[in-house]
Parts: C-alpha cells; sequence; structure tokens
C-alpha cells in the first residue's frame, strides 16, 4: 500500500508539472470596441477615475416616497429575485468544475455466497478506491475557468437588473407624477370653461350673444372631460405598472413631490470618457459571456487529445468473514487508463467549429452592448442639454399665453373682438400647460436614463 501512495505522489508531481505546459486552446483577447475619446456633447471634463456608478441611488433620487418605492421594489421584484438564483445556480456549477480537478474517493463493502453442484464459496470485501482523471490539455481547467466566467456573468447580471429595476420604478414614477398634473391642468381647465358657459348661456338667453358661441364654449367643456378622462385611465395603468415592479397587485401608488417640485439631481459632466462604459454591469456581463465562450473552445480542443486516468484501490478481502482482518487478506491495485479518439467521422473537429462560432456570436454580442451604451449615452446627453433649453421657451411661451388669454377675454367682453379668438388662446394655453408638463418628466427621465447608460443605480 506504501509503494502505491508513494508512486502515486511521484506521478501527480510529475503530471502537474506536465499540464502546466500542455494546456491546448485559445487565450481570451479582448476584441477590438466601438470607442470614442468623450461624447460630443461635452462641456465639462471629468476624471475617468470617477465611478458614476459610485453614486448611491438614494443619492440621485431625493422624493423620500420615490425612495420607498425603489427600495420596495429591491426587497420584492421577482425579476431581481430570479437573478439572484441564477447566481446561486452559477455559483454551484462552478464548485462542480473546481471538484472535478481532484481525485474522487469512495469505498465497497460486499459479502457474495454462491452455491453449485460441487459446494459452495464465499467472498467478503472491505475497501477504498480513488479515482482521478488528469488534465493534461485543460479540458478540466477550461471547464472550471468557463464556469467562473459564467458566475461572473451571473452576478453582472443581477446588478444590470438592478439598475434597470430602479430606472424603470424612477421612469414610471416621474410618468405617474406627469400624469397627475395633467389631470390637474385638465380638472383646473374644465372649472374654469365650465364657468365661462355657464356666463355665456346666461348672456346668451338675454340675447347678448350668438347660439354660434354658446356651442363653442360647450365644445370646450367637452373636450376638457375628454382629457380628464383620458388622463385618469392613464394615471391608473402607470400605478399598475409600478404595482407590477413593486411585486403588488394593481392598485393605488403613494405620492410624493411634484416633477415640478422635484430637487436638483446631482451633475454628471459630459465630456466623460467612454471607456467608463466598461462599468456598466451588462457590458460586463456581455464580455464575462463571451469569455466563457472563449474557454469551452479550450474544452472542446482538449476532446480531440487522449485522456489519462488513474484507479487506485485497496482493502480487505477473504473467503472467511473471521479472516477479513487479518494481514493474509489485504489486497491492493492500481491502473492507468489512456483513452483517445482515433476516427470519429468529424465529430471532434465540427465540435470545435461549432464552439469557436458561439465565441464568434458572443464576440458579436459583446461589441453590440458596448455600441448601444454608446448610443444611450450620447442620446441622454443631447435630450438633457435640448430639453433645458426647450423647457426654458416653453415656460416663457405659457406665460405669454395667460396674459393673451386675460386681453382676448376682456377684449370679448367688451366687443372688440369675436368668441374665437378666446377660443384659439384658451386652446393655445391648455396645450402649452401639458407640454410645459410632459418636458419636466421627460428632462428628469433623460436624467434618469444617463444614470442607467453609465451604469449607476446600484
Amino acid at each position: 500500500m506504501r509503494t502505491i501512495i508513494q508512486s502515486l505522489s511521484l506521478f501527480a508531481l510529475l503530471l502537474v508539472l506536465l499540464c502546466q505546459a500542455c494546456m491546448v486552446g485559445p487565450r481570451y483577447a479582448r476584441p477590438n470596441m466601438p470607442n470614442i475619446s468623450s461624447f460630443n456633447t461635452a462641456t465639462e471634463a471629468i476624471n475617468a477615475n470617477d465611478s458614476v456608478g459610485a453614486l448611491k441611488w438614494t443619492s440621485f433620487y431625493s422624493d423620500p416616497v420615490l425612495q420607498g418605492l425603489i427600495d420596495s421594489a429591491l426587497k420584492r421584484n421577482y425579476d431581481l429575485k430570479m437573478a439572484a438564483s441564477r447566481i446561486e445556480i452559477a455559483a454551484a456549477n462552478y464548485g462542480i468544475a473546481i471538484s472535478q480537478l481532484f481525485p474522487s474517493f469512495g469505498y465497497q463493502v460486499s459479502g457474495n455466497q454462491s452455491h453449485n453442484t460441487l459446494g459452495s464459496s464465499s467472498l467478503y470485501t472491505l475497501g477504498a478506491g480513488m479515482s482521478w482523471e488528469i488534465d493534461i490539455w485543460g479540458k478540466i481547467r477550461h471547464s472550471r475557468n468557463a464556469a467562473l466566467n459564467d458566475l461572473l456573468a451571473s452576478e453582472a447580471g443581477r446588478s444590470a437588473v438592478q439598475v434597470a429595476l430602479i430606472a424603470n420604478v424612477a421612469d414610471a414614477y416621474y410618468k405617474l407624477r406627469d400624469f397627475d398634473n395633467r389631470l390637474a391642468i385638465s380638472k383646473a381647465t374644465y372649472e374654469t370653461r365650465q364657468k365661462d358657459l355657464l356666463v355665456l348661456e346666461e348672456r346668451f338667453n338675454k340675447g347678448y350673444i350668438s347660439e354660434w358661441d354658446l356651442l363653442q364654449s360647450r365644445q370646450l367643456v367637452e373636450s376638457a372631460v375628454s382629457s380628464i378622462n383620458s388622463y385618469t385611465r392613464a394615471v391608473a395603468i402607470t400605478e399598475n405598472a409600478l404595482s407590477y415592479l413593486l411585486a403588488n397587485p394593481p392598485g393605488l401608488v403613494g405620492r410624493g413631490l411634484t416633477n415640478a417640485e422635484q430637487p436638483a439631481m446631482p451633475v454628471i459632466p459630459a465630456g466623460i470618457p467612454s471607456s467608463m462604459l466598461s462599468q456598466r454591469p451588462d457590458v460586463q456581463q456581455a464580455e464575462f459571456n463571451y469569455k466563457r465562450e472563449v474557454e469551452k473552445i479550450g474544452v472542446a480542443v482538449a476532446l480531440r487529445y487522449p485522456s489519462l486516468s488513474l484507479t487506485a484501490g485497496g482493502g480487505l478481502a477473504s473467503a472467511e468473514l473471521s479472516d477479513l482482518v487479518s494481514s493474509d487478506a489485504l489486497i491492493s491495485s492500481l491502473t492507468q487508463n489512456l483513452l483517445g479518439p482515433i476516427f470519429e467521422f468529424g465529430r471532434n473537429k465540427r465540435r470545435i467549429t461549432a464552439q469557436q462560432k458561439s465565441a464568434e456570436v458572443a464576440a458579436y454580442h459583446y461589441q453590440q452592448v458596448y455600441l448601444r451604451a454608446l448610443q444611450e449615452v450620447e442620446n441622454a446627453l443631447i435630450t438633457i442639454e435640448t430639453i433645458d433649453k426647450e423647457l426654458a421657451s416653453r415656460k416663457r411661451q405659457e406665460t405669454t399665453a395667460r396674459t393673451a388669454l386675460t386681453l382676448s377675454q376682456a377684449r370679448y367682453n367688451d366687443g372688440y373682438t369675436s368668441y374665437l379668438e378666446v377660443i384659439d388662446v384658451q386652446r393655445s394655453l391648455f396645450e402649452i400647460e401639458l407640454i410645459v408638463s410632459g418636458l419636466q418628466q421627460q428632462f428628469l427621465n433623460a436624467h434618469v436614463d444617463l444614470y442607467r447608460a453609465l451604469g449607476g443605480g446600484r
């Protein structure tokens, strides 16, 4: 038994040294990535070492109610729970892959009795055994590395789900507050138009105005009623969407600040180097997936070479159960097996080709995800820049429309103009109020998009 152990130790040492030099398969090399030095809307510089992802979402979203909704979503959302479970699955598979690098040990206890016309015989055995596949060509190590990258991809995937979840909750919340505001604008417009209608009905009954003015006023009232119903529906649907993200049944959602009351968000300056996008979890996930597929090429290549395995056993065997513990019952064995393919009709070659193409697809996907990240950041930057200017212009237009409506109503009451002018100005004011509300929401959501595009939100 000692001889076997010594032989195994020496043989294992030699094989370890041999395996380090015989590992087959390609080494990972990052593909050529689309890149720009900084984004086109650069107005300020930012240190490439600064991490937008280090800016916690609690600092980025200041509304206490919104913070509560995000926190609830992070605790209860099913997509996030599934992503966490996928990490545990990948971790278990990684553990399995590591265990294959080491020998496996087992035991055997048996008793056999046979009878025939010539007599009877018995054999009792008690033993332990070891089997070990020597990883000469790196098949097992490539499998381990593939499993590790799968685990890392799963962890990055969970981060990607979390970033998206936080952004989706914030996005839905700002849309909800926009619809709330639009509904309030519609109700206020309805009340104003309803009051105007009552005045016009009284004037019509006295013969001061024509029926045409009265009909136009009624149309304006019904238009406001229509808007009220439209935005009531939008509020309910958006609340249900938020409830779904929070893993709640459809229902009411709490409200905090209006969009106009939201504090200024932390400034994310332009001039951001595109290299910062490597911290985006979906970009990281795509790269880990590509690395995994490259490692699998090594597994496929190693299958073309012979595999070597060792089997050792030792124990006790005796025809009599009482003699099983005697020194004469000692047995031992050591077996080396070398098994390799000769001719398999191109199966191994095609396996390598198929895996190389799988890695190629993963590389293309990695490049595509990175290119999309560049696009999303650039789009968010230009949206923030232009909406900020557009919103300021629309607010000035809103102030002008209010003044115009006051003057137009005075002119109509004094008989200097027709009711058609009042109608046009009322419609213009209503439209611009809705536009301003929408731009406020779009401005907030553009910041959400930029924060998400840069990998923040964890």
